[in-house]
């Protein structure tokens, strides 16, 4: 039994009573503005990587202020009585950072669409051309949790803490070092005393999230022992960091910390230190 995710069909059966949120995002290198082949029914947009993101920072898709998240759902629509769904486009990409954000904002009903955008059209439910029209101003209220997004001081601290372990989603030729960079200026590598789970090895071909009995395979595979009390999580940009996070969520772990300016940010401080 999944705590964070809803099926396709659970959402066909409740379209009417939830609020659905499109968080798919444009993936470095890819070309263009976002502008998936369909919405489901009744979808506003969540944009992560504009509305949503710092715009002080020069790092991308950062997460925004509790005050400017807090305007972008009231504007959405959004009360703190609502039941968010959040989906993207490529099965399971981004979804998981939009899950991470409202939860580090203090609200927890808010479920991830097992499967995306791809798995609904897979099934044959109906999709539309145009996102929803927002007819009320919610009264969504911000509360924003401690160290459910953490910095690169944090990181750095905690290299040496046996007690904790940074699990490190891109690819392995990238953890390993013997992989090309989609951003300019990185350097190659990773976080000395981190794991590598890449996070495609936690999906199905489908994009759907594997069984709980093999996520917590993977997890023990990469590390995860007993003695672990934190687990942080890293990616590019802390996109597909989420993506671990729920799944060490799903399999009971609590003390979650995603690192929010992940390689973007660690790859190019000439400063700090990088294993290969």
């Amino acid at each position: 039994m999944t705590k964070n995710l809803k099926s396709a069909q659970w959402l066909l059966e409740n379209l009417s009573n939830v609020t659905v949120l499109d968080a798919g995002i444009v993936k470095p290198g890819e070309q263009g503005a976002y502008s998936p082949d369909g919405v489901i029914p009744g979808a506003l947009r969540f944009d992560i990587s504009t509305a949503l993101s710092d715009d002080n920072s020069t790092l991308p898709n950062m997460m925004c202020s509790k005050n400017v998240f807090q305007a972008e759902m009231r504007q959405l629509g959004i009360n703190s009585s609502d039941t968010v769904i959040v989906y993207d486009d490529k099965g399971l990409f981004s979804a998981a950072r939009a899950w991470w954000m409202f939860k580090s904002m203090g609200f927890d009903q808010v479920y991830v669409l097992d499967g995306g955008l791809k798995h609904w059209r897979a099934l044959g439910y109906k999709l539309v051309s145009e996102y929803a029209l927002v007819e009320h101003v919610g009264n969504f209220t911000a509360t924003p949790r401690d160290n459910y997004f953490i910095d690169k001081e944090c990181v750095l601290k905690s290299i040496k803490c046996p007690e904790t372990l940074l699990l490190d989603a891109r690819g392995s030729k990238r953890f390993k070092g013997v992989g090309s960079e989609p951003r300019e200026g990185m350097r190659s590598g990773h976080i000395p005393n981190s794991s590598n789970l890449p996070y495609t090895s936690v999906l199905t071909d489908e994009g759907v999230l594997k069984p709980l009995t093999e996520l917590k395979e993977l997890l023990k595979g990469a590390g995860v022992s007993e003695s672990i009390t934190t687990l942080q999580f890293s990616c590019g940009s802390g996109i597909t960091a989420c993506i671990l996070a729920l799944v060490a969520f799903e399999c009971g772990y609590t003390s979650l910390q995603v690192y929010d300016g992940s390689w973007s940010e660690w790859g190019q401080l000439a400063d700090y230190p990088v294993s290969v």
